[in-house]
């Protein structure tokens, strides 16, 4: 009796389930349906279980789509409503939602992702490596749709976030994977494997440092990328890797703020949000120098500290010119050059002519010493006013010693632009000048402040006049390439003038040789006064002889000819009966026969007859 009740609620439970998801594919009653059927699986009995799950798992993709995301999303209602009860079943659900992924609706694999993550944080009484980690993970790596492979990614990263122990462990060996995936050109889901990515790291599954060796330079890599999806996930990943695994990181923090301030001004909305969001993570990055503490003071050197009762005590950051400049030391030899150290300032401040030697640099040397007299006094007062007092009273005596020292011819030499500007960037060298320390409090005069401000805008100069440089060698590679078409279109077109013209000559020889051999055919010129050589003699010219034509071509290029009037014909025996002696006279006058063969004119130009009467005659000669 227990079996047959048993078996008649299974029968009760699946004829409503279907008739639920009949009510699902017609709009006016799939709200009811849905309502029905979720209160269907959280009061289901355990037993009844499979029977709603064959029933939920039989659509197919000639369904709705209401149809299907609704049977995906009762996954998730069941596994909050039974927990631990669904673990028999668990691999034949991931099973069918592995299937699911291949459906081309976007909503109905978002489903599968939020139905997978709702198992993963119920269901934890099965390891989560084998009940999740492996058979999304071979979907993952198999399946060629790229829908599919992105429908993986995304419930495999749902699964690593909702899951309670995501194993570490074995999600660190996966990585090593993921980053070739992301490295492939032919895989196409790389958004969704990002999000992985991500959810890996979150899970501690990036937790050494050779993990970020490698995961590191791969993300970055992938912000380059052409699909703004693509970059979108690679900096939420970096977001996350800087707020996980910020002690480990310091090594990378220099190399990957260059490139993230290159990629923060992105042409997507969306992306610059999260590169701004990136950027601001990976500076709370504690740099690697912020890990070794300052020694103590008491372990300073004392050539740091000496004041000798008249040099204000300066701390370690401040601007001073020897904490200053054994930091520049190791950016500008230069710089190192040009500025003395103030310890020997101080020991040395009576011993003008001494200090003056130890403060010859590559701007000093320029000068000439003779004519100098250095002196370098150590000033004790610390207020601004009385150091710019100082500062014009030393100007004034600039000019005076300028005037009385030196020579005109030295001034111009000595005292020209760029030595000005060099000098007052080491605090006004001149004459009568003198070396003035400062404190924290006025730092921005401080001459070796200056000196560094110097550096950064000439450093960026130089940047931008070599890539004004760049642009200008471009150009003139553009001009030349122009110069060059230029040129070569002007030969083609002296060539083709070159073939029209030797074509046109050859048209006015073949022309010649037609009026000779009219005239010849006429009777006005025998056959013994013709030149020996004529045009067709010449090397490659035989086509143009008439004896080459066709019938018909020579009759209807006589007919032609006759017709344009220039050249009128006589019948023969007319020809020669009445004008012999005046045709051999205009015949040797036109034709114009050399010694050599060749004729320049035509015969036929000057003689002037009716043309009817011509042409009657052309056509009974050529007949």
């Amino acid at each position: 009796m227990p079996h047959a009740k048993t078996s008649q609620s299974q029968q009760n439970i699946k004829q409503r389930v279907l008739t639920c998801l009949t009510k699902l594919s017609d709009r006016d009653t799939q709200a009811a349906g849905a309502t029905e059927l979720e209160s269907i699986a959280r009061t289901i009995d355990p037993h009844s279980v499979p029977v709603f799950l064959s029933c939920i798992h039989s659509t197919d993709s000639s369904d709705k789509t209401p149809v299907r995301k609704q049977c995906v999303h009762l996954v998730a209602t069941l596994s909050h409503a039974h927990g631990d009860a669904l673990s028999p079943f668990l691999s034949k659900i991931i099973a069918c939602l592995v299937r699911r992924l291949r459906d081309p609706d976007s909503s109905v694999r978002a489903a599968c992702a939020d139905s997978v993550g709702a198992l993963s944080a119920c269901v934890t009484r099965q390891p989560f490596a084998a009940a999740f980690l492996k058979p999304l993970a071979e979907a993952l790596f198999t399946e060629q749709d790229p829908s599919s492979q992105a429908g993986a990614a995304l419930c495999l990263a749902s699964a690593v976030e909702a899951a309670p122990d995501p194993d570490p462990a074995r999600l660190a060996r996966l990585l090593p994977r993921l980053e070739r995936l992301i490295k492939s050109k032919v895989f196409r889901a790389k958004p969704a494997l990002l999000v992985l990515v991500g959810s890996v790291v979150e899970a501690r599954g990036a937790s050494s440092g050779v993990a970020l060796k490698n995961l590191v330079p791969c993300l970055v890599e992938a912000l380059g990328s052409e699909d703004w999806a693509t970059r979108k996930g690679a900096a939420e990943a970096l977001k996350k890797l800087a707020s996980v695994e910020k002690d480990l990181l310091p090594e990378f923090k220099g190399g990957c703020l260059k490139v993230f301030e290159n990629r923060r001004f992105d042409k997507v909305k969306l992306v610059r949000e999260v590169m701004n969001e990136m950027l601001e993570a990976w500076k709370q990055i504690p740099d690697v120098s912020d890990e070794f503490s300052p020694p103590p003071q008491s372990q300073l050197s004392s050539k740091e500290n000496a004041s000798d009762g008249r040099y204000p005590p300066v701390s370690q950051n401040s601007c001073s010119p020897g904490s200053v400049m054994s930091k520049l030391r190791k950016k500008s030899s230069q710089v190192s050059k040009s500025t003395p150290p103030d310890t020997s300032a101080v020991r040395n401040a009576k011993r003008s002519a001494l200090s003056g030697d130890r403060m010859s640099s590559g701007v000093l040397q320029k000068l000439n010493h003779n004519h100098w007299d250095v002196r370098i006094a150590v000033s004790n007062v610390s207020d601004c006013g009385e150091r710019q007092q100082k500062d014009e009273d030393v100007l004034e005596r600039r000019k005076k010693d300028r005037s009385r020292f030196f020579k005109p011819e030295t001034k111009r030499a000595l005292f020209d632009k760029n030595s000005d500007d060099k000098m007052h960037k080491f605090g006004g060298s001149k004459a009568g000048s003198r070396v003035v320390p400062c404190s924290e409090e006025s730092q921005d005069s401080d001459p070796v402040c200056n000196v560094t401000k110097d550096l950064h805008r000439n450093d960026k100069e130089s940047e931008e006049l070599s890539l004004i440089r760049a642009q200008l060698v471009q150009i003139e590679k553009q001009q030349s390439s122009l110069l060059d078409l230029v040129q070569k279109f002007m030969g083609s077109s002296e060539n083709g003038m070159r073939t029209l013209e030797t074509r046109v000559h050859g048209l006015e020889l073949a022309l010649d040789e037609i009026s000779y051999d009219l005239a010849v055919s006429s009777g006005r010129i025998t056959k013994f006064d013709a030149p020996k050589h004529t045009c067709c003699m010449l090397p490659g010219a035989e086509f143009l002889s008439s004896k080459f034509w066709k019938k018909t071509q020579g009759r209807y290029s006589s007919y032609r000819f006759s017709r344009t009037g220039s050249t009128p014909l006589l019948p023969s025996s007319h020809y020669r009966a009445n004008r012999n002696a005046e045709s051999n006279r205009s015949t040797s006058h036109r034709l114009g026969v050399h010694g050599d063969g060749g004729f320049t004119t035509n015969p036929l130009a000057e003689i002037k007859i009716n043309s009817r009467e011509i042409s009657g005659s052309a056509r009974s000669e050529l007949a």
